[in-house]
């Protein structure tokens, strides 16, 4: 049992890694959208005030 336990273990351990890779680089990309975001905000403001 103690074998099984051990595979499960490292089989999560696996899986979270990914996970937390999977983010990580989502995060990343995200970022990169922020930053588009508020250059956009700002020419939308000027043509309501135009």
């Amino acid at each position: 049992m103690a074998e099984h336990r051990t595979k499960v273990a490292w089989a999560g351990f696996a899986l979270l890694l990914g996970l937390l890779a999977l983010a990580w680089l989502d995060g990343g990309r995200e970022e990169q959208r922020m930053i588009v975001q508020p250059v956009e905000l700002p020419l939308e403001q000027t043509e309501q005030g135009a």
